[in-house]
């Protein structure tokens, strides 16, 4: 595999905030046990136990923390990791109202006016939503990342990686790497083992074909540097 060195960005004025080196080629909400039986709400609540009459229903209290109205063309939950302290962190990404009251095709309209947003639990247990200000242009996912510090990135279609630092409590959001010199095809894939072993964030990602649907192109992963 062929490797190459990619410029990055950083968040300015960010201590220990997200931030990207070189690129090489190459407990907390509603719940379930590990055993799979306790299903428990975003209270702590217990709502149900399979194997018994009292199973998880669409009416059962503290299920819903960020409620959006239909007709969004709304990916939810499409990924989520948890901090440091166990806290989860959950991508989901539609069409804002500012571009209109509904919307009438899900994939032109996402890669229209879609945008992301980042939806996590906060220390005092209430739930925050902020959008990441970077435009979708595709109807596939974002993934999300957190780095030693809690800092977050947001691995974006065709291989754009936004940043918010954990200073900001996650409001900051910036893009770090705008993708350019990849040519990278939709959505992108993560490895969230290799920043704890590796100190990177990996990103694997397939090259636009030159005839989509006939002709195969090359797959590649680069790896961004995180903070030390």
């Amino acid at each position: 595999m062929r490797r190459r060195t990619l410029p990055a960005g950083a968040v300015p004025g960010a201590v220990a905030g997200p931030a990207l080196g070189g690129s090489a080629e190459g407990g907390s909400g509603p719940s379930v046990t590990p055993a799979g039986r306790t299903w428990r709400n975003d209270a702590g609540a217990l709502i149900a136990t399979t194997g018994t009459a009292d199973r998880v229903s669409v009416t059962d209290p503290g299920l819903a923390v960020d409620p959006l109205n239909p007709d969004h063309s709304l990916m939810n939950q499409e990924s989520q990791s948890t901090d440091s302290a166990g806290r989860p962190h959950a991508i989901i990404s539609y069409v804002p109202g500012r571009f209109g009251r509904c919307t009438t095709a899900s994939v032109a309209d996402r890669t229209a006016n879609g945008r992301a947003f980042h939806v996590r639990r906060t220390a005092s247990g209430t739930w925050r939503k902020t959008e990441i200000p970077v435009p979708l242009k595709s109807s596939r996912r974002t993934r999300p990342l957190l780095d030693r510090y809690d800092n977050a990135y947001a691995s974006l279609p065709h291989g754009r990686i936004a940043g918010a630092s954990a200073a900001s409590h996650h409001t900051d959001w910036t893009l770090l790497y705008d993708g350019a010199g990849l040519n990278a095809f939709g959505e992108v894939l993560i490895d969230e083992t290799r920043p704890a072993q590796d100190g990177v964030l990996p990103v694997m990602y397939q090259e636009r074909s030159t005839s989509p649907g006939t002709t195969p192109s090359a797959l590649h992963v680069a790896d961004f540097r995180l903070p030390a």
